[in-house]
């Protein structure tokens, strides 16, 4: 055998040696591949589940919600394993963890499996009221995001409140005197600067309006949804 001949043999000797650790590591990487694709979804209907009870959650008909994404605090509290149940009876006989930020609202067994999570507005209210006497001022600034607005309207001595405008917007008119208990909505444009109009001949002015409106605070949490078996 001539020394050429024996480095040509090395060479292909070399070469089988590399193909055979190439198709190692690409057999084992596949493997591994599907090991992991096989752990990160081992019960479809877990995940099935899940993302359908996280998608009822902040759907706009949930009797929690108000629109889409969005969560009253206080009535989302309120949620239970049945209501789970009846919202996606696909979550039905299995264990579920709902957590709304750091608190849980519905537990039920251990789950330890699939987590879905939904980025939500979740909402606080609170009633307020302020009264404006008429003889002092003609007008109440309300804050932003105030969805509608109440008003107890009580005059005296001929007095006579003619209109009432939320901003430059007029939403109630009597030329003969606004008197009792009225409501209105709200423009989210601009928070509501609310105005009264009284009677051009008005002697002294005696009355005062009650006004009510709901306050609106929210944050932006996780809602996340775990289904096991």
């Amino acid at each position: 055998m001539t020394s050429e001949s024996g480095r040509g043999q090395a060479n292909l000797l070399s070469l089988a040696a590399a193909l055979v650790l190439l198709t190692t590591a690409t057999v084992g990487s596949v493997l591994l591949a599907n090991v992991a694709l096989a752990g990160a979804d081992t019960d479809p209907g877990a995940r099935h589940a899940a993302e359908a009870l996280a998608g009822r959650l902040v759907a706009a008909d949930a009797p929690h919600a108000g629109r889409p994404n969005v969560v009253s605090e206080t009535a989302i509290r309120s949620l239970t394993a049945a209501d789970a149940d009846r919202f996606a009876p696909s979550v039905r006989g299995r264990a579920v963890r709902v957590r709304l930020g750091d608190e849980v609202l519905v537990e039920r067994g251990d789950p330890d499996g699939v987590r879905v999570r939904r980025l939500v507005r979740v909402e606080r209210t609170a009633a307020r009221t302020t009264t404006v006497n008429l003889s002092v001022r003609r007008r109440v600034a309300l804050p932003d995001r105030t969805p509608s607005v109440g008003l107890s309207i009580v005059t005296r001595n001929g007095t006579a409140v003619t209109a009432v405008s939320a901003n430059d917007r007029l939403v109630l008119r009597d030329p003969n005197g606004l008197s009792g208990d009225y409501e209105f909505r709200a423009t989210r444009v601009a928070p509501p600067t609310v105005s009264f109009e009284l009677e051009d001949d008005a002697g002294d002015i005696e009355g005062e309006v009650t006004v009510r409106w709901t306050e609106v605070d929210a944050t932006v949490e996780p809602l996340a949804v775990t289904v096991g078996d």
